[in-house]
């Protein structure tokens, strides 16, 4: 296939700088010929870029001493520069020898012009194939560097949305739906290894009265704040949710309910000691924690149950006064009883969603 894109540009070197040396059959196929006397002329045609193919004309020795083919192909940019072989009277251990230094053709100085022409024009094809091959690796390059920041845009979107998906926008813990996501998971370890998994239930005190009082903003900033507090006192392993308005979760794999209760009870206290200043005023809250333990809570038989048990701790412990700390394992075996039948009664984990919209 020859080209059609553009006309072929030749570089004839030899002695006489290309003249008499091939180059005018070369210019009768309607080709456009340079012609250059040493190597530096040749260096210097090369460097434009748009050479397809070099014609020598020169001793063997000269050739070969100089490794020619190789040295023109390292100064050209093309992915392949066809070099041809312009011979006298060339035996065939000179023919091997050009062929060996690295000429892709080599022709008679006596061939006929039709001949030259041709053999031109099959290395002209070879070129423009590697041509084409190189221009299909650049833009494969391309494609693939293109599809890299793509994929790590990507990459990129799907951890944001994973971020809005299981995180509550205004405390930047986690939301429901991925709190009880991990309670089941960790509530699956604790049953499969028989270690211990307590969950609290924590809810601000009169939250209402600092809405009321300074403002939703101030309210917010309050939240913000306690979100903080709890995401430095859990540990690694442990989990943090908002789970309404006021009310947060913790989740605390390999916790008993002795450590559960002092872990809340130091973030009870923290609480309590903690004064919020917004815009100039301090806000003093409490706080009110219930806590559930699996399997020392021996009513509990399934994750939501565990969060169930908790939060009628949590009621309890309002109930009784605010500002304390109490664990399902504290109320009365009746009532224990009783919450286990009604959570069952009316399908589990409902009787939580029931419980908390009474409340």
């Amino acid at each position: 296939m020859e080209h059609t894109e553009h006309t072929p540009h030749i570089v004839v070197m030899s002695p006489h700088g290309g003249d008499g040396d091939g180059a005018e059959h070369l210019t009768a196929a309607r080709w456009h010929v340079t012609g250059v006397s040493d190597e530096i002329e040749a260096f210097s045609t090369l460097r434009s870029g748009q050479a397809d193919l070099v014609l020598l004309h020169l001793p063997v020795q000269e050739t070969m001493d100089m490794d020619l083919p190789a040295v023109l192909r390292s100064v050209a940019d093309d992915a392949y520069l066809p070099v041809m072989i312009l011979a006298g009277d060339a035996d065939e251990d000179e023919t091997c020898a050009y062929l060996d230094s690295g000429a892709d053709e080599v022709v008679s100085a006596d061939a006929a012009p039709a001949e030259l022409i041709a053999r031109a024009r099959a290395l002209l094809r070879i070129k423009d194939l590697h041509d084409q091959l190189a221009a299909s690796r650049a833009s494969l390059g391309q494609a693939l560097q293109r599809e890299r920041k793509l994929m790590t845009q990507l990459r990129r979107d799907n951890a944001e949305l994973r971020d809005l998906a299981t995180t509550d926008p205004l405390t930047r813990v986690q939301n429901v739906r991925s709190f009880h996501d991990l309670l089941a998971h960790e509530f699956h370890v604790a049953k499969r290894y028989g270690k211990p998994l307590s969950v609290l239930m924590l809810d601000l005190d009169h939250f209402k009265v600092i809405n009321d009082t300074h403002g939703h903003p101030s309210g917010d900033y309050v939240l913000k704040e306690l979100a903080v507090i709890l995401r430095q006192s859990v540990r690694e392993s442990d989990g943090v949710a908002r789970t309404g308005g006021e009310e947060f979760a913790m989740i605390l794999p390999r916790a008993s309910r002795d450590q559960a209760r002092c872990f809340a009870e130091r973030i009870r206290q923290e609480v309590d000691r903690r004064t919020f200043s917004v815009h100039g005023h301090d806000i003093h809250v409490t706080a009110s924690v219930g806590t559930a333990t699996f399997p020392e809570d021996a009513e509990i038989t399934d994750p939501e149950m565990l969060f169930y048990c908790a939060d009628q701790a949590l009621l309890e412990a309002k109930e009784s006064g605010r500002d304390r700390v109490t664990a399902f394992g504290d109320l009365a075996p009746e009532v224990r009883r009783r919450l286990r039948s009604g959570y069952l009664a009316v399908g589990g984990p409902a009787a939580a969603a029931a419980s908390k919209a009474a409340s």
